[in-house]
């Protein structure tokens, strides 16, 4: 889920060397096993402190960051990855079958469906989105029927190919998700509890299935994935192939080049908790280009939340000053965006 950039967001956001650091900065790396293990010595309870502590720097200073010890395991996600692969090399009908009429958030997205960047091309990338399977009967997908309801599953492949492996994969990455929120909470000076509500009664949350294809084109306005930002509250991703680009808060015109770690999570603030930090926790603008011959591969996990949790800003939400009806809900604030994202026209 991502936010629309303009092509004025960066006026050297081409793709020469000269939009490159010439000295590439990396994005932190976070060792979150200290956090997950439950403290029994003084030592370990530093140790899961210092993991508060360093989530927190790079909330703060880069909005991206790099996660290992996660605990999810390698052979999970290469099953998963897998499942992607089968998925995109089945004949397009057998992808057009998993188009939904209504549903933006379940099922196949046709190459070029999304344009992530105003003025350019649309995104020369394929997707797959799953969430949590309910009914169509369920009162909470009547509620929200953009955003919750079935998944569509490929008839052309075995459950234990695609169904299976994707479902555990997607239960694990939700577990990861819920940690790090306790991490997120343990840095911010309200409590706790600051996100029970938005994690509770079966969260949207959004995983996608990418596909890049080659991309031989030079053509500046053709990128695999825009410039945006993500306007969820946390997305992880997990990479097998370089193209992420993130722009460095640091130094104007640059980006940031984030290789794959198959042992590590891209973990990156969204527009919703930039919103509720009041701008503190960055939602930083990255792309995609996978220029070359290979094909890439990615799943990022995007936490939207409790559809009906309101943006309201941590530090305002005793205020007597904030109109409550002004104030966008998770689900308002997903839809304005997904509206954007799916209508953004672009120069061909």
């Amino acid at each position: 889920m991502a936010a629309i950039m303009t092509e004025f967001d960066d006026p050297r956001c081409g793709l020469g060397p000269s939009a490159l650091s010439s000295s590439p900065p990396t994005i932190p790396t976070v060792d979150i096993s200290g956090f997950r293990a439950e403290p029994r010595t003084a030592a370990e309870a530093a140790a899961s402190a210092r993991v508060v502590e360093q989530v927190r720097d790079a909330c703060l200073n880069t909005g991206f960051f790099s996660l290992v010890g996660h605990g999810v395991p390698r052979s999970l996600q290469d099953r998963a990855m897998a499942a992607a692969e089968r998925l995109f090399a089945l004949p397009l009908d057998d992808k057009m079958d998993l188009v939904h009429p209504t549903l933006k958030n379940r099922g196949y997205e046709v190459l070029g469906g999304q344009t992530l960047q105003r003025g350019f091309k649309p995104d020369l990338k394929e997707g797959y989105y799953l969430g949590k399977h309910m009914d169509m009967s369920d009162p909470r997908v009547k509620k929200h029927p953009r955003l919750m309801g079935p998944n569509l599953f490929p008839s052309a492949l075995h459950e234990d190919d695609f169904k299976r492996p994707v479902e555990e994969y997607y239960d694990a990455v939700l577990a990861l998700s819920l940690t790090v929120f306790k991490i997120l909470a343990k840095g911010l000076p309200y409590g706790d509890d600051i996100f029970d509500d938005f994690v509770s009664d079966d969260p949207v949350c959004i995983m996608r299935m990418l596909h890049y294809p080659p991309q031989t084109s030079r053509d500046p306005r053709q990128l695999g994935a825009g410039a945006h930002t993500d306007f969820g509250a946390v997305t992880l991703l997990y990479q097998t192939a370089p193209g992420l680009q993130v722009k460095n808060p640091r130094e104007r015109g640059s980006w940031i080049l984030v290789p794959p770690n198959p042992d590590a999570y891209v973990v990156n603030i969204g527009d919703m908790l930039n919103a509720w930090t009041e701008g503190a926790y960055r939602s930083t603008v990255h792309r995609v280009l996978n220029l070359g011959s290979t094909h890439r591969y990615s799943i990022p996990f995007f936490f939207d939340g409790n559809a009906d949790c309101p943006l309201t800003p941590f530090g305002s939400r005793n205020s007597r000053d904030i109109d409550a009806e002004a104030v966008e809900t998770a689900s308002q604030h997903l839809l304005r965006r997904l509206d954007e994202s799916y209508k953004v026209p672009s120069r061909i």
